[in-house]
């Protein structure tokens, strides 16, 4: 997706290969975001709720963000949209195991976006 701007209006960019182009038989596709919380994360989660040709999308964080996923999918109820929002979060202090939680949250994914990192430090290139 592309943000203009000068339009205040969002736009969807061609994707190579035809990504997202268009669903089989009027098929909508299941979205995950890895990361879903952070600040990118969490604009990105609301271009794909808004995206007529996602049916579901999970947002999946850690529990320790400052915005938990659950709390990007309850923003995201409030949109009027088609898509249904599952959050997925990781204490990682409770012992869990990510690919438990994973499991559940790809299944069935046809596109995985994975915006999640570690913030730069002063001094980095």
């Amino acid at each position: 997706f592309c943000y203009h701007r000068s339009t205040l209006k969002i736009t969807s960019l061609r994707l190579p290969l035809g990504i997202m182009a268009a669903a089989p038989s009027g098929r909508k596709f299941k979205v995950c975001i890895c990361g879903g919380a952070g600040g990118i994360g969490q604009p990105l989660s609301m271009l794909m709720a808004m995206d007529d040709r996602v049916g579901e999308l999970s947002v999946y964080d850690l529990t320790v963000s400052a915005v938990p996923a659950e709390g990007v999918a309850t923003d995201l109820a409030h949109l009027n949209m088609g898509s249904r929002v599952r959050a997925f979060g990781l204490d990682p202090k409770s012992g869990d195991k990510p690919k438990d939680k994973l499991k559940e949250c790809f299944f069935g994914a046809d596109l995985v976006l994975i915006p999640a990192g570690v913030p730069r430090k002063p001094g980095m290139n």
